[in-house]
């Protein structure tokens, strides 16, 4: 019986790098060809921007959800610790957490809240982790575990951050219905930002960048009315 599963990563790039959100979609590959993880889709989730916290970009982690084999977390554990072992890149102290979904302790998504609007100490984050998550980090502080712990949190939610990687995303493109948009892609729902769903055939111009929002548990493209046509309300960012 297949069970659905969060691997969330961060922390793994620097200046001259693919970035986190690049590396967590081929992470993703490498997870389906291993036979380890079918039905993948990737959301980003932006955490506290502040001095005090060394970041690359943009401080957000990436999360991969799919269905797999199993009860346990360890293979696919091993098989992602080994992935960014390969590809890491110098500078970075990657994190990696994995967990099943329908197994998150309810403080993973406290501490990913807080890691949205705090400053987290990396010895009293620890100290407040439960056990039975597969965690694994890297690097001469292993900080990425807090992004990582953090996106497994906050994808629990249903709530937060932003698809990535969601079948047929990447191939829309121009201006398209509604329905188009729904009958290509895996997004369930094209809103406005008070969340009333457009009609069908009510014409989205995608400006060729479409990164639905994690709302409800399910990908909601969010669109706004600028200039009299109807755009995706999310904006383009360097690290999906």
């Amino acid at each position: 019986m297949k069970s659905r599963w969060y691997v969330a990563i961060d922390d793994t790039d620097n200046e001259e790098s693919i970035g986190t959100g690049h590396l967590a979609r081929m992470l993703a590959e490498q997870l389906e060809c291993e036979g380890l993880l079918a039905a993948t889709s990737i959301t980003r989730h932006q955490l506290l921007i502040h001095p005090q916290i060394p970041y690359t970009s943009h401080n957000s982690s990436a999360c991969i959800e799919g269905l797999g084999e199993g009860e346990r977390s360890e293979k696919l554990l091993d098989a992602a610790r080994s992935f960014l072992l390969h590809h890491f890149h110098a500078g970075a102290n990657p994190g990696l957490c994995v967990c099943r979904a329908d197994s998150v302790p309810p403080e993973l998504a406290l501490l990913g809240r807080r890691a949205q609007r705090e400053v987290l100490d990396l010895v009293a984050f620890d100290a407040e982790l439960p056990r039975g998550i597969g965690l694994w980090s890297g690097g001469d502080t292993g900080q990425g575990r807090i992004g990582a712990v953090s996106g497994v949190g906050l994808r629990s939610t249903g709530e937060d951050g932003r698809f990535i990687a969601l079948r047929g995303i990447r191939g829309l493109r121009g201006a398209l219905r509604a329905a188009a948009i729904l009958t290509r892609s895996g997004i369930a729902s094209v809103e406005t930002e008070d969340g009333a769903p457009l009609a069908a055939d009510a014409v989205v111009e995608t400006r060729d960048w479409v990164r639905p929002s994690l709302r409800r548990g399910r990908p909601v493209l969010v669109v706004q009315s600028l200039d009299g046509r109807l755009v995706p309300s999310e904006r383009r960012s360097k690290d999906d």
